[in-house]
């Protein structure tokens, strides 16, 4: 539950776009936005995309009632856009996992070091099918749970989607707007880093050699587990950990200042 995406529809989209969509204002038609997290393309028309914010509210309704109390009682996933709410929900400890919902500590001399890689083709929206033509809101009421699966049907004569699941940018496992938004934009504003810790972002682009040559990619990989033995971010942690910190500057490889600028936060 710890994992659950952030921010809801003002981080990850809408059904108009998704601020990491590739050209977005311009998509190319063989490509899907990833504004809907989850999407229905099977001829049940009833069955309505959903955004993150409905994908999150549908959650909800079908968890068994101990997960969703645990849910409740743990976890919030919005996001703060004043000082007067961050105020206002200080001591609830439901917040304190949500970057977007509870600001950093006032450690001026503190730096955060964020290393992570991208290039990855990596899981970023759905496509599901349903064992009815009922919509989605008729199937909880009658029946409870929705009977929704991924619909492997959906390949790739869409070029970002295969076999039901619309790929983006990250590290094979985490998409781009979770590894880098609050190290790139985010924890730059002084609503979520009011005491102005130091951010570092450093970004690696997944550069792998064959299998053949080395099965964990070799030491330009950078998804998100191979990136343990990536040298540049090796030579990085050393640098760090030997007081040499402050000579470790942002690096940015991929795109992520473009869609941070497109997320309307404050």
């Amino acid at each position: 539950m710890s994992l659950l995406p952030k921010g809801g529809n003002a981080v990850w989209g809408d059904l108009l776009g998704a601020p990491d969509d590739i050209g977005l204002g311009d998509t190319a038609p063989e490509m899907v936005s990833y504004g809907a997290q989850i999407r229905f393309d099977d001829g049940t028309s009833r069955l309505a995309n959903q955004t993150m914010d409905d994908a999150m509210q549908l959650l909800t309704r079908v968890l068994d009632e101990d997960a969703l109390r645990l849910l409740q009682r743990n976890y919030k996933y919005g996001l703060f856009r004043t000082q007067k709410e961050m105020d206002s929900h200080a001591d609830d400890y439901r917040v304190w996992t949500n970057p977007l919902q509870h600001q950093l500590p006032n450690a001026p001399n503190m730096t955060i070091f964020c290393l992570y890689g991208h290039g990855a083709t990596t899981e970023r929206a759905y496509y599901y099918t349903a064992d009815s033509t009922e919509s989605i809101d008729d199937l909880r009421e009658e029946a409870g749970t929705p009977a929704l699966r991924i619909d492997k049907r959906q390949r790739s004569h869409l070029e970002n989607v295969d076999i039901g699941i619309v790929h983006g940018e990250g590290d094979g496992t985490v998409p781009l707007l979770s590894l880098g938004y609050m190290c790139a934009s985010g924890w730059r504003k002084p609503l979520y880093n009011p005491h102005g810790v130091r951010i570092v972002t450093r970004e690696f682009a997944h550069s792998p050699l064959a299998a053949f040559k080395d099965i964990r990619g070799g030491a330009g990989a950078s998804d998100h587990i191979n990136i343990l033995g990536n040298h540049d971010v090796t030579a990085d942690m050393l640098r760090i950990v030997a007081g040499r910190g402050h000579t470790v500057e942002d690096q940015f490889s991929s795109d992520i200042l473009k869609y941070a600028e497109r997320i309307n936060i404050p």
